[in-house]
């Protein structure tokens, strides 16, 4: 197990008051500390900042993005690698002029990540929307190099506060800090595919307390003196060298994609969600397919398409998560895709989320040629 991100949220004033970021920066080396002296490493540091909209409400776009590189530069000045600045809500009249911001400040920044409301989970989401976030994912594809700023990008629903996993993450209320893992390993490691469903439930309920209860503890304490501690988010995401699906495989006894697959994969959810540690964020099963070696690799085999990853969102997952499109998908297939994970969200009351990254020049069926060291290269998906 690793720690995918230390995630501290805070408000950064308006103008920026860099002594709150400087001490959001020592907070998260203390706790990356903390974390390495109970032998989980840490991937990154990061910021999460109430929705921009909130605290931005007046200012101009040119002012907007100024913002957003002063803070980026004060971000990497204390050792924070990436920062989001929460969602932009398409369906509030007084948020509708950030919509069209959006591809500005992920084309003139480097490390920020934004998002956009598909609605209030009241019903399903509406069209215009949906056509809204949709363009925002076409130009962003088109004006950022390989459509790779679609990294940077989510649409979705049912969020709440201190998630710590980007590009949702936002913050509400006092100074908190909220932890992300790399975990698909430890789900590896204790599926057996001849154990009954509440063995296997315990089992992995089991090993992530054993892993995570100290440092939990240690967190608890800590942040009594200084930021809260809002939980881990358990989904356990895949990293370099593993694999969510694979996991999943050793637990259903076929391949990703197979009739057996969605048991599985909700037997795992229902055990992350009944730990007994502090939770926050999806907690739910991430697929995301550029992210993954097991799924990169069922997808090129032509085992996984896009309808399956919706269904098994239905019961475990978090959504559609880095999912490669040819780079002249049209805008109603997008919108398509947005209102179907925005109704499973709203049918269901979930958080679920929409990373799609249409790649300019390329096809459905050509491999991805990222240059990336998170991203496994894999065929490009087809819509329907």
């Amino acid at each position: 197990m690793k720690i995918r991100s230390i995630t501290i949220g805070l408000d950064p004033g308006f103008p920026l008051k860099t002594d709150r970021i400087t001490q959001g920066g020592r907070f998260a080396q203390e706790v990356k500390t903390i974390c390495e002296e109970e032998g989980l490493a840490v991937q990154t540091l990061r910021l999460a900042t109430p929705p921009f909209p909130q605290y931005l409400a007046d200012c101009s776009p040119a002012t907007v993005l100024r913002f957003a590189q002063e803070l980026e530069a004060c971000c990497l000045a204390n050792g924070l690698d990436y920062c989001a600045l929460g969602p932009v809500d398409p369906s509030v009249p007084e948020e509708r002029r950030f919509v069209d911001l959006l591809p500005d400040l992920i084309a003139g920044t480097e490390i920020m990540f934004v998002s956009a409301c598909l609605g209030n989970g009241d019903h399903v989401p509406a069209r215009p929307v949906t056509q809204a976030i949709a363009g925002i994912m076409k130009t962003v594809a088109d004006t950022t190099p390989d459509g790779f700023g679609n990294l940077r990008f989510a649409a979705a629903i049912h969020i709440r506060a201190q998630t710590p996993f980007f590009p949702v993450a936002f913050h509400t209320g006092t100074p908190a800090v909220s932890l992300a893992l790399e975990a698909a390993e430890v789900v590896e490691s204790v599926a057996q595919p001849d154990l009954i469903p509440d063995g296997l439930i315990t089992q992995i309920q089991q090993e992530f307390e054993r892993q995570l209860r100290p440092l939990a503890r240690r967190l608890k304490r800590l942040g009594q003196q200084h930021f809260r501690f809002a939980g881990f988010d358990l989904s356990p995401a895949p990293g370099p060298g593993s694999s969510i699906a694979r996991a999943i495989e050793r637990i259903s006894a076929v391949p990703f994609g197979s009739p057996g697959t969605l048991a599985a994969a909700a037997l795992v959810t229902a055990a992350l969600k009944e730990t007994t540690l502090d939770q926050c964020g999806y907690c739910g099963l991430m697929l995301p397919v550029l992210e993954d070696a097991g799924l990169a690799e069922r997808n090129n085999q032509g085992k996984i398409r896009l309808p399956q990853l919706l269904t098994y969102s239905a019961v475990c997952g978090t959504g559609l998560d880095t999912i490669p499109l040819a780079g002249d998908v049209s805008q109603p297939h997008l919108m398509g895709l947005l209102s179907d994970v925005g109704a499973l969200g709203w049918k269901l009351q979930k958080p679920l989320s929409v990373r799609l990254l249409p790649i300019p020049g390329k096809q459905v069926g050509e491999m991805t040629t990222f240059d990336f060291p998170y991203f496994v290269n894999t065929r490009i998906m087809a819509v329907d």
